[in-house]
């Protein structure tokens, strides 16, 4: 018996002495290891506290890159009570307008420490509905509703209490700040610009009334062309569905294709449309500029690569995707909104190969 208990004792002393085997640290804890500091500091650089020492944040984000440290930002959010996400909602993302804005807003957000999720409508409403609600459900802090049009009054019910910003609504939304986007001066320039070449029949491809977009642009040109001293009549304006997309601007000049005389002009409500306006004017052999001058809205990057170039009112989109988010981290750290012309989109012309002299025969007075 005794020579089992020493037996016993002999194998728990040689445990005893056998080093422990090192654990390897893992995740903040190495972090904070290779920074030199506790993981205290670390959870506040990385969830962006704002009273962590200048020298001890570059340490940490430092040893973060060392390590291939990725921190679970659902951990983040228990800890910090923010998740640092944003949503941006957009109207059409195969509209290459759209992805260009996301892409700036996304570059922005980035630099400053946020994530973003992205959803678009497609132009249904019900669609933008769900999107919110799932983006509130993944507990974003902020939210821009870039869909360019008024959205049903549920959805602003939703956003209430989240901070939000949208672009030119027809009506304000409940607790929503809005960028506006000031399509009178660039369409100004485009109508000029045409009269100056010696236009006069100038027509117009917009949408659908109730569209707020579509309306405002077209109230736009109706206001240039009195102002240019054209005639301008429900004649003039194409009021076409689908609206904003290669086949409203089929649509609109297959009809001005049937007209007894040709306009020597048309300037349409986007980019797409008059993309596509272009095709059906090449596919019956009406040449632009030749035989009618054509300008677009928007200045996706696609307009310098078409045949001709095409002419076109520009949205500046990286200006606009940066007023958006500072509007919306005005907002998310409850300073003063900026001034209404802070957040004022100024458009202007972009003058390609598009246009011209109107075709010989037609200079008008």
């Amino acid at each position: 018996m005794a020579a089992k208990i020493a037996k016993t004792t002999s194998k728990k002393s040689l445990r005893q002495r056998e080093p422990k085997p090192q654990v390897e640290k893992k995740g903040i804890r190495k972090v904070a290891d290779r920074a030199g500091v506790s993981i205290g500091t670390v959870s506040r650089v990385v969830n962006g506290a704002p009273n962590v020492d200048a020298r001890l944040s570059r340490k940490v984000w430092k040893a973060v890159a060392e390590v291939g440290y990725v921190p679970n930002r659902n951990a983040q959010a228990l800890v910090s009570g923010r998740t640092r996400l944003l949503g941006l909602i957009v109207a059409d993302i195969t509209n290459p307008f759209f992805p260009e804005l996301v892409s700036g807003f996304e570059d922005i957000a980035l630099k400053m420490g946020f994530g973003i999720l992205v959803g678009s409508t497609g132009g249904d409403p019900a669609r933008t509905g769900t999107w919110v609600q799932r983006m509130l459900q993944h507990g974003i802090e902020g939210l821009a509703l870039l869909t360019f049009k008024s959205e049903p009054a549920e959805v602003y019910q939703m956003l209430r209490g989240i901070p939000s910003v949208e672009v030119e609504v027809g009506r304000r939304g409940l607790g929503m700040e809005a960028i506006e986007v000031d399509y009178a001066h660039g369409i100004r320039q485009a109508v000029q610009h045409l009269a100056v070449l010696g236009h006069r029949d100038i027509v117009f491809a917009a949408g659908p009334k109730e569209d707020f977009t579509a309306a405002e642009r077209e109230r736009c040109f109706k206001a240039a062309m009195l102002e240019a001293g054209c005639n301008v009549s429900e004649a003039s304006i194409y009021r076409e569905r689908p609206y904003g997309i290669l086949e409203g601007g089929i649509e609109a000049a297959r009809r001005i294709l049937l007209r007894p005389q040709l306009p020597t002009a048309l300037i349409c409500s986007n980019d797409l449309m008059a993309i596509g306006a272009l095709r059906m004017f090449n596919s019956h052999n009406i040449s632009v500029p030749r035989d009618i001058s054509l300008i677009g809205l928007d200045d996706i990057h696609l307009a310098e690569f078409t045949t001709p170039t095409l002419t076109t009112v520009r949205i500046p989109r990286t200006e606009l995707a940066e007023i958006t988010f500072s509007v919306l981290q005005a907002k998310l750290e409850g300073r003063p909104d900026l001034p209404q012309k802070e957040r004022t989109i100024a458009t202007h012309l972009v003058a390609r190969e598009s246009t011209n002299y109107p075709r010989s025969g037609q200079l008008q007075p």
